[in-house]
This record gives structure tokens, C-alpha cells and sequence, in this order.
């Protein structure tokens, strides 16, 4: 059952980053009141991080470069739990998260300012 589930968590992972690689995605935050999400520029960034440039990268969204370090270091736990027949890691994170959910919200608002200023 431990592999079933971390099988599915890393299949809609590649699925999500492949869905956002291929489609054209806008932002509804920005398209309805003209004010960038913390979000913004986020497929820009990806886009300039496979190219390697990274200094675009940051300046599309400052968050890029970290989110997708988190996605690869996600992946490989996931993959571990699922080789090892666990689901430990995602019940770790949850709780890494909420431990320090204060810090993840004030980075959030500096992308969102970030994103707004530029």
C-alpha cells in the first residue's frame, strides 16, 4: 500500500511539472486585478533554469531556483520511501510545515512584493 501511494504522489508530481512544461499557463490573481501572485513568472523561471540561465530565472520569480530544488529533493525521497516500501517522508514534510509555516509565508510575501515591484 506504501508503494501504491508514493508511486501516485511522484506520477502527479512528473505529471504537474510536465503539464505546466507543455501548456500555456496565466495567472488568474494577475489577468482579473493587474497585481502579480507570488506565483507569477514561475514558468519563466523554469523555462530560463532548463536553459541555465539563472540569473533570469530569479528575476522571473525569486522563488524558482528553491521550489525547484525542493521538486528534485522531493522526488528522490519519494522515490527512497518507494523503494523501501515506506511512507515516512510526506508525514515528515507535513510536519516540517507546519513547524515553520511563519518562515514559508514571509517568502511568500517577498516574491509577492518582489513580483509587484519589478
Amino acid at each position: 500500500m506504501n508503494r501504491l501511494k508514493n508511486g501516485l504522489i511522484i506520477l502527479i508530481l512528473i505529471s504537474f511539472l510536465s503539464l505546466v512544461a507543455v501548456m500555456p499557463v496565466t495567472c488568474l490573481l494577475k489577468t482579473v486585478t493587474g497585481i502579480s501572485c507570488p506565483a507569477c513568472g514561475m514558468t519563466r523561471a523554469f523555462e530560463a533554469i532548463l536553459h541555465f540561465n539563472f540569473l533570469e530565472a530569479c528575476y522571473q520569480n525569486l522563488l524558482s531556483i528553491p521550489l525547484l530544488l525542493f521538486f528534485i529533493f522531493l522526488i528522490f525521497m519519494l522515490l527512497k520511501d518507494f523503494m523501501q516500501n515506506r511512507f515516512s517522508y510526506i508525514p515528515h514534510l507535513l510536519l516540517f510545515f507546519e513547524k515553520y509555516s511563519f518562515i514559508f509565508i514571509c517568502l511568500l510575501l517577498i516574491s509577492f512584493i518582489f513580483n509587484n515591484l519589478k
